[in-house]
């Protein structure tokens, strides 16, 4: 049995909206496991709570109650240099805006993570892993004067190299063309194979439907968790929903 890596019990969120302060609930007391090597993806409509949940599992985003652990750590408790060490080493994340420095090219970029954590950075393996997934454009190229597909691929090849345990992807394929997507999906598969666990983000109910677990939420609940889940099951979740 793998060890469970991700624990969240009873999470809200709630912020303020308005010149008023008007508080609005965003999660509604979700709790959700995810083991080693299981990949694990979260599906709903927009505006459901999926990229708020999955800050507020990554440690990203504190939430408003309810506890989260990942590798067995409060990461809301971490002081900042450590909290800093545990996301550079434990934790990767590939976003929806992809985070990268402008002032870097594409290359130093990807390897940011190796240095700052002081480990080899082997010029080959990154442009074979660029290879790998399609990148297209030059690694000397400032981030700034990229495409967004290649952005994308930049932020993901930065988290592939990191050697993290847990990955927390938002849309990682999103801007990508269909087959730079399957290859991305490919590799973060692969990665669950060698015990690290991913959760991502999808609309795409194709690619949810070849990971470990889904999980369907609507306004900011968790609806449904399908095993081993396929396409049809999937698309009469989330359409049983509106009903």
């Amino acid at each position: 049995m793998n060890q469970q890596v991700i624990s969240i019990q009873n999470i809200t969120k709630t912020v303020t909206t308005g010149g008023k302060e008007k508080n609005l609930e965003i999660l509604h007391g979700v709790s959700l496991t995810a083991n080693q090597g299981e990949f694990l993806s979260i599906v709903g409509p927009s505006g459901s709570g999926k990229s708020t949940l999955l800050h507020c599992m990554s440690g990203l985003s504190k939430p408003t109650s309810g506890s989260v652990t990942i590798l067995g750590v409060d990461p809301y408790k971490l002081r900042p240099a450590k909290s800093a060490i545990f996301r550079r080493t434990q934790v990767g994340f590939i976003f929806q805006s992809y985070n990268l420095i402008p002032a870097l090219p594409a290359f130093d970029n990807i390897v940011l993570p190796l240095r700052l954590s002081r480990k080899k950075v082997d010029k080959q393996k990154i442009d074979q892993l660029l290879k790998d997934i399609n990148f297209n454009a030059d690694p000397a190229n400032f981030v700034t004067a990229l495409s967004g597909g290649e952005r994308q691929k930049v932020a993901i090849a930065r988290v592939l190299v990191s050697n993290c345990r847990v990955i927390f992807a938002d849309e990682p394929t999103g801007a990508l063309d269909s087959v730079s997507g399957k290859i991305i999906f490919g590799l973060l598969r692969d990665l669950t194979k060698q015990g690290v666990c991913v959760v991502m983000v999808t609309h795409d109910i194709e690619m949810a439907a070849h990971t470990d677990r889904a999980i369907t939420l609507r306004d900011g609940q968790l609806r449904q968790i399908l095993d081993k889940p396929n396409a049809q099951e999937l698309f009469e979740a989330l359409n049983a929903e509106k009903k």
